[in-house]
């Protein structure tokens, strides 16, 4: 089976694929964690016939139930091949840790090690934000290092 990469810029990723029965079906990976998978039209190969949405956590239910996924799989390589590495999506809630502040008030990298390497709010992407940078409450930020630098810097973009 060949998997196509389509980048959404501002969005996140999408893959396509065909199946041995000849379905076209394609997955939306979206940059704040929700999926949507597409099924398309047999007359019309630019047209849905159904789509679904799914949060984080019903996409990573259904890729249980089917046996893991050759993104999971890619990325699972990519930690191996940087021994330690980990890498984290972490929501920030109103109310709730650095929301609201700044990523260097929270001293995340000089404390844990562990970098906020990009945030995404609302659609967009901000790559590379910088210790000025202030948070705001349903930011997702991804936050890259040790096991335990990226835990320890969840907890404190969250706690």
């Amino acid at each position: 089976m060949e998997l196509f990469e389509t980048p959404l810029p501002g969005v996140g990723v999408r893959y396509e694929f065909t199946s041995a029965a000849g379905d076209r079906f394609g997955v939306i990976v979206r940059r704040d964690a929700r999926r949507e998978l597409l099924i398309y039209d047999d007359d019309d190969p630019d047209a849905c016939r159904a789509t679904v949405s799914l949060t984080g956590e019903e996409a990573a239910a259904v890729v249980e139930l089917l046996g893991g996924s050759k993104v999971t799989e890619r990325l699972s390589d990519l930690r191996h091949e940087v021994e330690g590495l980990s890498i984290e999506w972490v929501q920030l809630e109103a109310g709730s840790g650095l929301a609201g502040r700044t990523i260097g008030d929270g001293r995340i990298r000089t404390d844990t090690g562990a970098s906020v390497v990009a945030v995404i709010r609302d659609d967009r992407s901000i790559p590379g934000p910088g210790p000025d940078f202030r948070l705001e409450a349903g930011d997702v930020a991804l936050v890259v290092g040790s096991i335990e630098g990226v835990e320890a810097a969840r907890r404190r973009l969250t706690a």
